[in-house]
């Protein structure tokens, strides 16, 4: 594997009519995983934790220098959510982190009482942080009377009164326009964390230097795409192919499979967004292997981990499972994976976030490849 140090890449902008100019994706990887460089963070920014991923968040505040702000996030016997701010945040710039995953609900509604509370006591800005937005494959209508939940959820959060929301790794990107422009969104890209992880420990490739991205679905081909474009600028020395799984479904047959693509005697890296049952992982190792792939591996950056889905995925062709802390994984789920699954920490990219957001600085570096 090729160190980051030294690396510095000329792209091409989105617009033709634009001129040629020197993007450094290096720079952000050196400046979120430096261990040298120091936050300050500003007397008027406090950071504060649902009870979602209260591990994350302390990593986050870890990695700034700071402690979390001091809160009450309690249940009555009845289950209903009591919140209670013991800081001082009139006029002060906050920061949420809380990921809306399962219990899906109760974190919603923690999460929107949250900032209600912290409207009421006169806060400058509002950030909500949600590393996992729940909901977010509800996005569209498959039936005439069905809801749009995932715009739903935004249009509540806006209405509460956030200022600004920052995600990671959204199912779709247009989920951002379910916004409107008073609330910006930026949506992080996690791949830097896989870039780092293979800088520390480099896939064992057989053949060398070739490895074959896969996408589970049609969908997903784009996400696909943005990882080889991360891959090709951390390591010019690794050929990367695409490949697809395609799902055609028929009013009478059931379901037809077929791989687009040559894995045969490759090294595979399935990309997904959510792990939830793990059947798609398990499903999608299958046919690479019966298609002759020599290892398979899979990339997922939310690991929902529903039911048996450690078991699916356990039990599964996958020799090798990399998934964030956007969501955190059960220690008996750790278990049974064992040393299947590498768990990687988006603290400090979480971390490198709220620190430019109250410097005011650009975050074009953390979004990924694609967003020059």
């Amino acid at each position: 594997m090729r160190n980051l140090k030294y690396l510095v890449v000329p792209f091409l902008c989105k617009s033709s009519l634009l001129k040629l100019s020197t993007y450094n994706r290096e720079e952000s990887y050196t400046k979120v995983y430096s261990n040298q460089k120091q936050y300050k963070i500003e007397p008027q920014t406090i950071v504060f934790s649902g009870n979602s991923n209260t591990k994350l968040a302390n990593e986050v505040a870890q990695c700034l220098g700071i402690s979390l702000g001091k809160v009450i996030l309690e249940r009555f016997a009845d289950g209903e959510c009591n919140i209670q701010v013991l800081e001082n945040v009139r006029g002060r710039n906050v920061f949420i982190i809380q990921s809306t995953c399962p219990p899906v609900n109760e974190n919603l509604v923690e999460l929107f009482l949250f900032i209600s509370a912290l409207r009421r006591a006169s806060v400058k800005t509002i950030t909500v942080i949600i590393p996992y937005y729940g909901y977010s494959r509800q996005d569209h209508k498959l039936a005439k009377t069905e809801s749009i939940a995932a715009a739903d959820i935004a249009r509540i959060l806006e209405q509460t009164g956030i200022d600004h929301l920052v995600s990671i790794d959204l199912h779709r990107g247009q989920l951002q326009g379910a916004f409107s422009t008073s609330v910006p969104v930026d949506n992080l890209s996690p791949y830097i964390t896989l870039i780092h992880e293979l800088n520390n420990h480099p896939l064992k490739l057989s053949p060398p230097n070739e490895l074959t991205l896969v996408s589970p679905d049609f969908n997903g081909v784009s996400r696909v795409k943005k990882v080889q474009d991360e891959l090709k600028i951390a390591f010019p020395n690794i050929k990367t192919k695409l490949a697809m799984i395609y799902k055609s479904k028929h009013p009478v047959s059931e379901t037809e499979i077929s791989l687009v693509g040559d894995v045969h005697g490759k090294n595979c890296l399935i990309i997904d967004d959510i792990v939830d049952s793990g059947s798609t992982l398990k499903n999608a190792a299958e046919i690479l292997k019966r298609e002759g792939a020599k290892q398979v591996m899979a990339y997922s950056t939310h690991p929902v981990f529903s039911g048996k889905a450690a078991l699916n995925l356990g039990i599964s062709n996958l020799s090798k499972i990399y998934v964030t802390d956007t969501i955190q994984v059960k220690e008996l789920d750790k278990q049974i994976l064992y040393d299947k699954l590498s768990v990687l920490s988006v603290a400090p990219l979480l971390a490198e976030t709220i620190y430019r957001l109250q410097k005011r600085e650009s975050l074009h570096e953390l979004l990924g490849a694609h967003n020059f």
